[in-house]
């Protein structure tokens, strides 16, 4: 009797099903018809469009659901922490780096004007400039080169701020990312009698960042829309719909932040609104610090 076992075409691991037990590939023919072709497709946006969407109802209007789901091992059903933390973070900065636009004209007129100002004041800005180059030699870690090198690296951001700007912005992604494990090292010495492991610290942070990042967003591009309809069509109805969202998006914020932490980590609310004010004030140390270095690393790679 002929054997009707097949083996998998990417391992050759001997089949017991529709889909190899090693490696996970299912056992059907790539040539195949178009229309076959089509509808594996849809059916593969369909799923991953249901599982984005229930992703993203949960992170947004559900404090510490999906940190604590992924905590539980329920994974098929959601986006992963760190694939949803890279995706929103690659949409979000796209929108916001394309709602960032430089007025060329109102440049050149603030330059005119500024150039008519130093001009009418050269002992001033004489002065001004002995007191810049006198404050950065002070500076005992900075040798006779390295200080005109960073002098002359200042002088070229002074004259062309965009590009300064432009990096800071390139850069935030990248900020942000290296932040991630501070914070969660921070949450995990906040709860360090919790018997929480990092990695559940890390989900917490992976989505509380997520969410904020989406937040901004939004926030952002609630103004984007209203305010040139309200500027260039005169719908000034729009100003008070428009604060009011933004209010409650900025309010949303806080809260949700506030009720992650309660959910998750079950604590009183004596202890979690402790603990809340601690996350405000370590991470707005955290954030000021990961700027310092943003800016240091934009001037020196300028």
């Amino acid at each position: 009797m002929e054997s009707t076992v097949s083996n998998c075409k990417n391992c050759n691991t001997p089949l017991t099903g529709e889909y190899c037990h090693q490696c996970g590939q299912q056992d059907k023919q790539s040539i195949r018809s178009v229309f076959a072709v089509v509808g594996d497709l849809f059916g593969e946006l369909g799923h991953w469009d249901s599982r984005f969407y229930r992703t993203l109802r949960g992170l947004f209007l559900k404090p510490g659901f999906l940190s604590s789901e992924f905590m539980k091992g329920r994974h098929a059903s959601y986006v992963p922490p760190l694939r949803l933390y890279f995706f929103i973070s690659l949409i979000s900065f796209m929108v916001l780096t394309s709602q960032i636009t430089f007025n060329d004209s109102q440049s050149k007129s603030e330059a005119r004007q500024s150039e008519t100002e130093i001009s009418e004041s050269d002992s001033n800005e004489s002065t001004v400039r002995r007191g810049f180059e006198l404050e950065f030699g002070d500076i005992p870690w900075l040798n006779e080169e390295q200080t005109r090198m960073l002098e002359q690296k200042l002088q070229h951001l002074k004259q062309n701020p965009q590009l300064f700007t432009q990096k800071l912005i390139s850069m935030t992604p990248q900020m942000m990312l290296l932040m991630l494990p501070f914070w969660a090292l921070y949450l995990k010495v906040l709860y360090l009698f919790s018997n929480r492991y990092y990695l559940e610290h890390l989900t917490v942070a992976l989505h509380t960042h997520a969410f904020l990042l989406l937040s901004l967003m939004l926030l952002s591009t609630l103004g984007y829309i209203t305010n040139p309809l309200i500027d260039n069509f005169g719908w000034t109805w729009l100003t008070l719909p428009s604060d009011w969202l933004g209010y409650i998006l900025i309010g949303w914020m806080f809260t949700y932040l506030l009720l992650t932490q309660k959910s998750f980590y079950q604590q009183s609310w004596t202890l979690t609104v402790f603990k809340f004010l601690a996350c405000v004030f370590g991470y707005f140390l955290l954030l000021s610090a990961s700027f310092v270095l943003m800016v240091i690393i934009g001037i020196l790679k300028a």
